[in-house]
């Protein structure tokens, strides 16, 4: 079990953490922009390189939209419903 020291240590090592993620996220986020680029400006969804394939494509599907179902059909919605407990974790 860790004390108070070191979970002040566990604390700022993580917020360390978080920071260099949200970095990285936006590293590959400009990384992707570019290729996106290069496949639209070249009217192309795919594209192999010798690194590696990309493809950038649109994809259909359909989803229910709970929001209006449950406005229309509240009876029904409350039949199906579950009820999900979470933990939620934060560090700040």
């Amino acid at each position: 079990m860790a004390n108070k020291v070191e979970l002040n240590l566990v604390i700022k090592n993580l917020k360390d953490l978080y920071t260099r993620e949200a970095e990285l996220k936006e590293a590959i986020s400009n990384q992707e922009a570019i290729i996106k680029e290069y496949l639209t400006d070249n009217n192309l969804e795919i594209i192999t390189v010798e690194n590696g394939t990309a493809t950038w494509k649109t994809v259909y599907g359909k989803t229910l939209d709970m929001k209006a179902f449950r406005q229309e059909y509240e009876n029904i919605y409350q039949l199906f419903a579950v009820e999900r407990i979470t933990r939620r974790f934060k560090v700040a």
